[in-house]
């Protein structure tokens, strides 16, 4: 809060007034700019704390990402196994010994740096190319969290059918068919997932070398 006091002594003159309101008006100045300059210095402050902490979110979010790779590769497989023992299972109907297995691992990625700029405000004051830039990450990873969602939910479709089953069951024809394209929308998910893993690894790549 700025105050303007009125001067002690008498005035005399245009002259001694003049003095008195430049004085007034340079005392504002500098009280103005020294405002501006402390919410100016906040506001640097509060931009490098929230870049800060959305880095060191993303390079824990990135480490995450890596170790999402192996269990894809082995979910591939495992219904690769499938697709052949449903395959047996027609040539072979009365053979014993035969089982399907689905499975998937989900995975998280921290956002906690991401959600308090966004309720603090912070990004009005970044440069519109770094909250670009952070932007661009945490929506990509959003992304891959409800694609991971929707492999889940094709897990669940495909082992419905032979969960609910007695362990001697072997499927009919039909059965057969309907697995054998629930496993392959499976697959196809799983590669979409992959693809979607490679794009944000690249914009991971990116963010570290800027």
């Amino acid at each position: 809060m700025l105050d303007v006091h009125a001067p002690h002594d008498r005035m005399h003159g245009w002259k001694d007034f003049l003095l008195h309101l430049l004085t007034i008006t340079i005392g504002l100045l500098i009280a103005l700019g020294l405002e501006g300059f402390v919410e100016w210095q906040h506001h640097r402050h509060m931009v490098h704390e929230a870049e800060s902490a959305m880095s060191h979110e993303i390079a824990q979010n990135q480490k995450t990402l890596a170790s999402m790779n192996q269990p894809i590769d082995d979910q591939q497989k495992e219904l690769d196994a499938d697709l052949a023992t449903l395959a047996q299972m027609r040539a072979q109907p009365n053979a014993q010994g035969k089982s399907l297995s689905f499975g998937f691992q989900t995975h998280s990625f921290d956002n906690v740096a991401w959600r308090t700029a966004q309720t603090s405000g912070v990004f009005a004051y970044m440069p519109y190319a770094n909250a670009s830039k952070f932007a661009d990450i945490y929506g990509a990873q959003e992304g891959l969290v409800k694609a991971e969602q929707q492999v889940v939910d094709d897990v669940i479709t495909a082992a419905s059918l032979p969960s609910a089953q007695s362990p001697a069951w072997r499927p009919t024809a039909a059965q057969s068919d309907e697995l054998t394209m629930r496993i392959g929308v499976l697959k196809m998910r799983l590669y979409l997932l992959q693809s979607m893993m490679n794009s944000l690894g690249n914009q991971y790549a990116r963010f570290q070398t800027n």
